[in-house]
């Protein structure tokens, strides 16, 4: 039931597919968009140069909704929680790859409102892109994601080399 490079992780909720194959199409199309939008920045400021990454901020910032990411950090492994209250699990993608992981999420909603003489519908698209780098490497194929009250929930294992530091430090940092 699995593709390759796709691992699928059920509970009670629909899955969050975990990318292990490096980024997803889509993703690359996001930072694709992000960068046109950064290079159209600079050019409107005059191409100033030394601004690059306050033009890929601005540009990341008008194209896809922010959330906040926090990663806490165990012995065997991190926990990634991530805020996407406005996201189903089935429209949310984790990219995982040794050392970052990318959540990228796709609402789209449609509203109709009735005029006198005729219906107007609207569709609006919020997008989520958000690229971690992580503070030490995983393993791309021991992870799980589950969606609890909005906040995505990702669990991945330390990569063996990690562990193995990990498990050799001594206290006052001291390695064997």
């Amino acid at each position: 039931m699995q593709e390759k490079g796709v691992v699928r992780h059920q509970t009670t909720a629909p899955p969050i597919v975990i990318r292990t194959t490096g980024l997803s199409v889509e993703a690359k199309e996001m930072l694709d968009a992000i960068a046109r939008r950064a290079y159209e920045i600079f050019e409107a400021k005059g191409r100033a140069r030394g601004h690059d990454l306050e033009n890929w901020f601005e540009a990341e910032s008008e194209l896809f909704e922010r959330t906040r990411v926090d990663v806490k950090e165990t012995p065997e492994g991190l926990t990634v929680l991530a805020d996407v209250r406005r996201f189903a699990p089935k429209e949310l993608e984790v990219d995982l790859e040794p050392r970052r992981v990318t959540i990228i999420g796709k609402h789209q909603s449609q509203a109709e409102r009735k005029t006198d003489t005729s219906y107007l519908s609207e569709k609006h698209t919020a997008r989520l892109l958000h690229s971690l780098q992580l503070p030490v490497e995983i393993d791309t194929h021991r992870a799980s994601a589950r969606l609890k009250k909005g906040i995505l929930e990702l669990d991945v294992k330390k990569a063996l080399a990690e562990e193995r530091k990990t498990s050799q430090a001594l206290p006052g940092g001291i390695t064997h």
